[in-house]
């Protein structure tokens, strides 16, 4: 009789909990770790009360910015009650409770927890070391397999910008943003024009004197009468920013739109992968660590089919514990992550950001190859159609999907 597999899972976000899900389903033993005292990961609204660490980067007047339709796992779906598909933040937290409380998960996440170190044993197991950040004590359990599920929302990444040491007014990190209050009849200045820094400047103009948006693509948004694109900064004064077509504008604070940097810091060096210039590597299929193939790294690639994709991504995990099909050998695995990297080069694809999948095509063909690979069901078509609809136009319209093929729009 084969022993059960102990499968320690690092975060209770999305990530962590479908990874916990099928943990169970399969009759592992499964412990999840989680340093805060809720799950839902980033879709915890918290202002940091009592001077603790803000963990999340939700701000309070956040609405989604893909439609709910393509933010669901495979078997649990939104409440037919909620029509709209662009939905408040709190209503994507309850759905990650109530799949939590339909998957009986509560039982194995442990709160406060916080894992400080992971290294690999004898017999492809692990041993990780875990603070109980409400006592203060830390212990060492030894697990078969670590699923990584931390998620990358919480360390913002701000460019370095001459004169920002000079600048007089608030500098802050969209991660820390919350609320428009501090902006009232301000001129503000937002750096980065992807989906958070163009909703984070259109909530902002509501309320102060003027807006600068600092964005190298066309903003998809409609334009208040107080918001100005602006092209890239090249530098500070004490009140004023200073951009790459020669003009300047007078400013009083800035938000930083600019992206997060992915950190495990509790990896060690003989884990085998390590993070480097904002990836995790070396990996196969962006899941697998190739050097210890009994860690998976789950949501590593960010897609708008979010939780869809951490679903085949641990459907694929499994497959391969329960060795229904096996990996490469080290060297093909190595060469193909090579290639993959080669690939991002010659699509001009940066460094920093070798997990993005930004088209709806690309999600579609990651996403079939994993489902190939493992011999597992395939996700929709009509996933990636809505998808892509949404890339192009922005129009924050309710979806309703009417088969795997096609879907309906209707003005909400």
């Amino acid at each position: 009789m084969k022993r059960k597999l102990r499968i320690a899972v690092i975060g209770a976000g999305p990530a962590g909990l479908v990874s916990a899900k099928y943990a169970l389903q399969k009759s592992y033993e499964c412990d999840v770790f989680e340093q805060t005292g809720s799950l839902g990961g980033n879709w915890v609204y918290s202002e940091g009360e009592g001077g603790s660490e803000v963990q999340s980067s939700i701000y309070k007047d956040l609405v989604v910015n893909v439609p709910k339709e393509i933010m669901t796992y495979s078997d649990h779906h939104y409440p037919i009650t909620l029509k709209e598909s662009y939905i408040a933040h709190h209503h994507v937290l309850e759905y990650y409770q109530s799949y939590a409380e339909m998957f009986g998960l509560n039982k194995i996440i442990m709160y406060h927890m916080r894992v400080t170190q992971v290294n690999p044993m004898e017999h492809n197991q692990w041993l990780l070391k875990v603070k109980n950040l409400k006592t203060n004590t830390e212990t060492s359990t030894c697990y078969d397999c670590v699923f990584v599920c931390n998620g990358r929302f919480k360390d913002g990444y701000i460019p370095k910008i001459p004169g920002q040491n000079l600048f007089n007014g608030s500098q802050i990190h969209s991660h820390a943003f919350r609320v428009t209050d501090p902006y009232k009849g301000q001129r503000v200045l937002i750096v980065g024009g992807h989906h958070s820094g163009q909703d984070i400047a259109t909530l902002i103009c509501k309320v102060a004197n003027h807006v600068y948006i600092s964005s190298r693509e066309e903003l998809k948004v409609v334009v208040p009468d107080n918001l100005t694109q602006k092209p890239e900064v090249t530098g500070f004064t004490k009140c004023s920013a200073l951009f790459n077509d020669g003009s300047m504008e007078q400013i009083d604070s800035v938000v930083y739109c600019s992206g997060y940097l992915y950190t495990c810091p509790f990896l060690t060096e003989r884990c085998g992968v390590k993070v480097e210039n904002n990836g995790i590597a070396p990996l196969y299929k962006q899941i697998v660590n190739i050097e210890h193939p009994t860690m998976f790294f789950i949501a590593l690639p960010y897609v708008g089919i979010g939780p869809t994709t951490f679903d085949l991504q641990v459907r694929f995990a499994m497959e391969l514990l329960e060795e229904k099909f096996k990996l490469p050998s080290k060297e093909a695995m190595l060469e193909e992550w090579e290639k993959f990297l080669e690939m991002k080069h010659k699509e001009n694809v940066p460094k920093k950001h070798i997990h993005r999948i930004d088209n709806g095509r690309a999600a579609e063909i990651y996403a079939e190859d994993l489902a190939v690979t493992a011999n597992v069901f395939k996700l929709p078509p009509v996933l990636f159609k809505i998808f892509e609809r949404v890339l192009l136009k922005r129009d924050r319209m309710n979806y309703r999907i009417i088969d795997d093929e096609n879907f309906e729009v209707t003005i909400p």
